[in-house]
């Protein structure tokens, strides 16, 4: 798209502004850069308990049900095993530590450390609920957590109501209110249900008050636990109804100086001033807020997100790995209990071994950019309209996710022309000034 439709908006850039994004930045030793490589962040879920209920939560049924294998919290050594494992076999240099909810892991302070003394550098998933007390972020500080990446799904009762649960707001304001005393840096994610869109603006003015790094707006697509019919017509917006007021909350939030992702949705979406802020599934490998796909791929595997248990050897993108990973046990090399450890432990080495040299071969770029493709096509269903045949940005793109195309269709496609044909994901999002971590900004593809 043009920028025929482009807005004025205020210009809300301002010396106290710049300020406090600046000594944000600076207490986690941040840098922005518009280079692009590979992301070396992991994650880990240490269980599905939680505070809060929001209804489009990924993993809305195992929150709700203490039964669930992956409700309970996992234990501290278990955690420290797969920080371990995440740091010396796959590489990791950040983590994104979630639940549920982490703040309320009994031994989350314990974990912080163990992370930042493995040179694993933690940024906790959080609602804020419980960070607003007087002296509770400074626990974080002291234990290394590098930032926080905190859940504002609306203001005032829309929040609450998105997340179901009264007063949040206030908490969660609270939260965001000790970090800029503190310039305890942080980050934001509004996931972009129904409810929120009216108000995208104001969600964006609350990020530039409290002087946040960044704001994720990610589209309400389902994942996890939402496949089972959590979605509805009152909540999910049409993307058209998103991108408008999506595009007043990203010129907002750039004139004030701070980065803009967004999540999920359909390049031809975006004004062309704003392709450069989309990520889809192939543009989240050079996005280092967002998961490496290998490490990734071990980590949301059933037995690394359960309570009891021990854990998968982990496993690399290659020969064999989506079938460890989606449990078509063809290799036999699963988390079969029967078999020896020494056995097992043998085979896994195998699949490590034949992935090296594929990697090595075709590129981890390529073998990455494959896998994208997969998740997008494969795990959530995404289809083209027959009018992205004629869009320059087709072989970069998803298109509509599948359980979007379902309630919607896929009408909304405005093909992006004027351009030769897009091969390389990062064409766009290399025009971007992110801030990253500098033990990563310069490692190379």
């Amino acid at each position: 798209m043009g920028e025929s439709n482009s807005q004025t908006v205020p210009n809300t850039k301002n010396s106290g502004q710049t300020a406090r994004v600046s000594n944000a930045a600076a207490a986690c030793a941040l840098k922005q850069t518009t280079k692009r490589t590979m992301n070396r962040r992991g994650v880990m879920w240490l269980g599905q308990t939680c505070n809060q209920r929001c209804y489009f939560c990924y993993f809305i049924e195992r929150v709700s049900d203490r039964n669930h294998p992956e409700h309970a919290f996992m234990t501290i050594d278990k955690a420290k095993r797969i920080c371990h494992i995440l740091r010396y076999t796959f590489g990791n240099t950040a983590i994104d530590i979630q639940g549920g909810e982490p703040t309320i892991h009994k031994d989350i302070l314990e974990l912080c450390r163990y992370c930042h003394e493995i040179g694993l550098y933690p940024t906790l998933i959080t609602n804020g609920l419980v960070l607003g007390k007087a002296g509770e972020l400074e626990k974080y500080r002291d234990a290394g957590v590098r930032d926080f990446l905190v859940s504002l799904h609306g203001i005032g009762p829309i929040h609450d109501e998105v997340v179901c649960v009264n007063g949040a707001y206030d908490r969660i304001t609270k939260a965001l209110e000790r970090m800029r005393e503190l310039d305890f840096p942080f980050r934001i994610n509004c996931t972009m249900s129904k409810p929120v869109i009216p108000i995208l603006t104001e969600v964006a003015a609350k990020a530039i008050e409290y002087g946040a790094l960044a704001v994720n707006f990610i589209a309400f697509n389902p994942f996890g636990d939402q496949q089972s019919g959590h979605r509805r017509a009152d909540t999910v917006a049409t993307y058209s109804e998103v991108r408008v007021e999506l595009t007043k909350a990203i010129d907002l939030l750039e004139a004030a100086g701070i980065e803009v992702n967004v999540r999920y949705l359909p390049l031809c979406m975006a004004e062309a001033r704003h392709r450069k802020n989309f990520y889809n599934f192939q543009q989240l490998t050079y996005d280092h807020h967002e998961w490496d796909y290998q490490s990734w791929s071990w980590t949301m595997m059933h037995t690394q997100m359960m309570k009891e248990g021990g854990l998968v050897p982990p496993f690399l993108l290659g020969p064999y790995g989506r079938r460890l990973r989606c449990g078509d046990n063809c290799f036999h090399i699963r988390d079969r209990a029967q078999e020896h450890p020494i056995k097992q432990g043998f085979k896994f080495w195998v699949q490590r071994s034949l992935s090296r040299v594929l990697q090595t071969v075709r590129g981890k770029d390529a073998v990455w950019r494959e896998e994208a493709r997969i998740r997008a096509t494969n795990d959530c269903g995404y289809v083209y309209h027959e009018a992205c045949g004629q869009c320059a940005a087709q072989a970069i793109c998803d298109g509509f996710h599948g359980d979007y195309a379902q309630f919607f269709g896929t009408g909304e496609a405005q093909p992006v022309t004027g351009l030769s044909r897009l091969e390389n994901p990062a064409v766009f999002i290399r025009e971007q000034k992110k801030w990253v971590e500098p033990e990563d900004e310069g490692w190379a593809l």
